[in-house]
């Protein structure tokens, strides 16, 4: 989502997750996940990521309160085996 702030101004886009284009049946997603949001193709944002991840993991958490970092690190590991990723930010020059 470029957009023109004026100089000396770039928006970076943080907090985006993208899609690996990995092949096989463990790919979680294909195409346009967030159009009404602004994101690329295969990319998602994370909120609607872990949407998807807890109901394929039937958890039932309102995800609220303390964190439970054991917890976050094996939803990480699903996430990545699903062919999810941190994307790479750039820079607008």
């Amino acid at each position: 989502m470029p957009l023109l702030l004026g100089e000396g101004f770039n928006h970076v886009q943080i907090g985006v997750l993208t899609v690996n284009k990995k092949d096989g049946k463990d790919r979680l997603l294909k195409g346009h996940f967030d159009v009404c949001m602004g994101t690329d193709e295969n990319q998602i944002y994370p909120c609607h990521a872990g949407c998807i991840l807890n109901m394929m993991e039937k958890r039932e958490s309102d995800e609220t309160g303390d964190i439970n970092v054991d917890e976050m690190e094996r939803m990480w590991d699903i996430a990545t085996s699903k062919g999810l990723a941190n994307r790479a930010i750039s820079l607008i020059e």
